[in-house]
């Protein structure tokens, strides 16, 4: 079997815990990836600040896959983005705010809200390297180019109105796609991981089989279909779970340390 040359990993809930601890076993496998010829890409719905925050405590240097796969950057450099129409940015806006959600804008690698409600942004920052700017009005920021939009919406019913109301209206123009049970992720038509490790494969030359995609939620199934070996972690996704290729039991069992051992070495 031809040996792994890249793995893509959503962090939150695979690499890491929520509450950002790490085993021991996955602390040294990345430092042993760290040192060898494989890549290691995080790729996540976080800001670039929050990904840049996790890669660092990885001492892990390559590019990282942010805002939902709409940018794949370096600390100094974006080499790959999708961003949202201007014109639909305002709607968007709009209409979270008539349905009285709590939005996040991300502009210029800024998270701003409007409601600076602690109990929400100390769940979504702390742990994460990420602060945020409170704002009277998002539309005095004359936001543009902006590559993802957040709601964070608590209420189930209320998540399931919403994303299908988007996902109705929005249907040739946006991807709308839940990464956690609160989190709604708003991005360009076409935006995903998938489509960001795409743009890698192409980037470093590689085939499908010298790819490992690896996550825990909606938002990481189409990275898995773009890679040859991919594993689900946890229980959060029940389609994610049904078309990984390894199912692994949670992310402090080592499991997916096993698999990576035996993919790349």
């Amino acid at each position: 079997m031809k040996k792994i040359k890249l793995w893509i990993s959503d962090i939150d809930g695979t690499l890491m815990n929520y509450d950002g601890s790490v085993t021991e076993r996955m602390q040294n496998l990345i430092k042993k990836i760290n040192s060898s010829d494989i890549k290691l890409v995080l790729a996540t719905g976080r800001m670039f600040m929050g990904a840049y925050h996790a890669a660092k405590s990885f001492n892990n240097t390559n590019p990282v896959v942010c805002y939902q796969g709409a940018v794949v950057r370096t600390k100094d450099e974006i080499l790959w983005q999708s961003t949202i129409k201007d014109e639909l940015v305002l709607e968007i806006l709009d209409y979270l705010k008539q349905n009285d959600v709590h939005t996040h804008l991300y502009f210029n690698d800024t998270l701003y809200v409007e409601d600076d409600n602690k109990q929400i942004m100390n769940v979504y920052c702390n742990g994460r390297g990420t602060v945020y700017e409170v704002v009277d009005d998002f539309k005095a920021l004359k936001p543009h180019s902006i590559p993802k939009i957040l709601g964070v919406i608590e209420e189930k019913n209320k998540m399931e109105r919403i994303k299908h109301e988007l996902s109705e209206k929005y249907v040739d123009e946006l991807t709308i796609v839940q990464s956690s049970s609160c989190y709604l992720e708003i991005t360009n038509k076409g935006v995903s991981k998938g489509l960001a490790l795409e743009f890698l494969k192409k980037y470093w030359n590689l085939s499908d089989d010298e790819v490992l995609a690896t996550g825990d939620q909606d938002n990481d199934i189409e990275l898995i279909k773009h890679a040859g070996h991919s594993a689900c972690v946890g229980f959060n996704s029940e389609e994610l779970r049904r078309i990984a290729k390894y199912k692994i039991e949670s992310v402090n069992s080592d499991g997916l340390v096993d698999l990576v051992e035996r993919l790349a070495f």
